[in-house]
């Protein structure tokens, strides 16, 4: 079957109403992603209840990302949607009214942060969840790339915004970021293919043993098994390699210049990345584009040990970031591919816990390591770690076999083809 082009997922209405709807979302998310440690810098003056309020809620985030694939599971997913996005909406609002009225107590703001974190996470499940039952199985990996190049410009312009709009007022980043939230709620709204995927006796099992079916369903699968692994590798030792290029810039006392390109660089080869990622897979094999996005990384990483400008470090983050863009591009594909509808909420949920987990653990050892050692030689032994996960990346060319079937079928208005098959399909034009 030949897969379907860019044309025929621009038909499709309810992609592009969620598309529309979480690309704003996202940028709101941005612009008060950065608005929130000024304003508690500005509040405070104090870098550690800044971090702390960042902590929060990323704990948050990272505590309710097993919990939140049950719920996307468990529960009809274009009802959790509206819940989380209808619920931040609310959290968003209580933080702008109080932002200009001038109430900016770290109570509060840790309050507020908790609740978008526990919030987000069973959002980001069920809309993983939900494309698979929107977008057929030949259009994914084009789909996935439109989510990704919106997500990308999201970041690129959400701090840009969020910045122009704190120095307006400090309360306007939380005002646009409610609004945005309340879009998404109504692009969920008016999204009319069935997502519901819950079974009965899924709704009959226990909470725990629900929550435990995607960590058991991603470690039995071994292709699953591995390439989670190998992105959580590789988060852990970039996290590492950005905490070092950090320390670098800073001892050469221009770290806010250096770091603003170095970060412009990593996010355009991460959006690069994206955007090749069709033509790629017309030239490479879905296993050999793991291998050697992962070999050059390596190589990259590696590479600087050579120097420390910031030129040198932009250009070879920027590299690193498009070859970590594309190999993220096919994992996730390959996982949707590999997981039965019923299940997509709880192995999106597991897999995200774990990449989580990986980067604190990589900051950490990095900097026992830049107190011991100098930065060429953290380089190079964080470009060392890679090569053994570019080496255990497993054979993807087969048609990926779904481990269990479907319940229920899926509805006759969307159509799905017989066999699933990796991204490959033709590059857009």
């Amino acid at each position: 079957m030949k897969p379907a082009g860019p044309d025929s997922l621009r038909r499709n209405r309810d992609f592009q109403i969620l598309c529309v709807g979480q690309g704003l979302s996202m940028l709101g998310s941005a612009a008060s992603a950065l608005a929130l440690p000024l304003l508690v810098l500005n509040s405070t003056g104090s870098p550690l209840r800044a971090g702390l309020v960042e902590a929060v809620w990323a704990g948050s985030l990272a505590l309710a990302s097993l919990p939140g694939g049950t719920i996307a599971d468990r529960f009809d997913r274009r009802s959790v949607l509206l819940v989380c996005e209808l619920g931040r909406v609310a959290a968003s609002l209580v933080l702008a009214v109080a932002v200009q009225s001038g109430n900016t107590a770290l109570p509060l703001l840790l309050g507020v942060g908790a609740v978008l974190g526990f919030l987000t996470a069973p959002s980001v499940a069920a809309g993983l969840a939900a494309l698979t039952r929107i977008v057929p199985e030949n259009q994914l990996g084009t789909a996935l790339t439109v989510n990704r190049v919106r997500g990308q410009a999201a970041y690129l312009l959400g701090p840009v915004l969020g910045g122009w709009l704190f120095t307006l007022s400090p309360g306007y980043p939380f005002w646009l970021d409610a609004a945005s939230f309340a879009v998404a709620a109504a692009s969920v709204y008016a999204v009319r293919t069935p997502l519901s995927a819950a079974t009965a006796s899924e709704r009959e099992s226990g909470w725990v043993e629900r929550t435990g079916a995607g960590l058991r369903f991603v470690w039995r699968d071994s292709v699953l098994r591995r390439v989670s692994l190998i992105a959580a590798g590789q988060n852990f030792v970039l996290d590492g390699t950005y905490l070092t290029v950090v320390v670098v810039s800073s001892r050469q006392g221009s770290a806010g210049l250096s770091m603003g390109a170095i970060a412009a660089a990593s996010a355009m080869g991460a959006l690069a990345g994206i955007l090749l990622m069709p033509c790629v897979s017309e030239v490479l094999r879905p296993t050999h584009v793991l291998f050697v996005s992962g070999a050059v990384c390596a190589g990259l990483v590696a590479a600087m040990a050579l120097g420390s400008s910031a030129a040198l470090l932009a250009v070879l983050m920027g590299g690193c970031s498009m070859a970590i863009s594309l190999s993220s591009s096919l994992t996730t594909v390959t996982r949707m591919l590999r997981t039965p509808d019923h299940l997509q909420g709880r192995v999106h949920s597991a897999v995200g816990l774990l990449l989580m987990a990986a980067p604190p653990l990589g900051s950490t050892l990095t900097g026992l390591f830049l107190e011991h050692l100098p930065a060429p030689a953290v380089f190079m032994t964080l470009g060392i770690l890679l090569v053994p996960l570019a080496l255990i990346t497993p054979r993807l060319d087969a048609p990926a076999p779904r481990a269990a079937p479907d319940p229920p079928a899926p509805d006759p208005a969307v159509p799905r083809p017989p066999t699933p098959r990796s991204p490959d399909g033709p590059c857009p034009h």
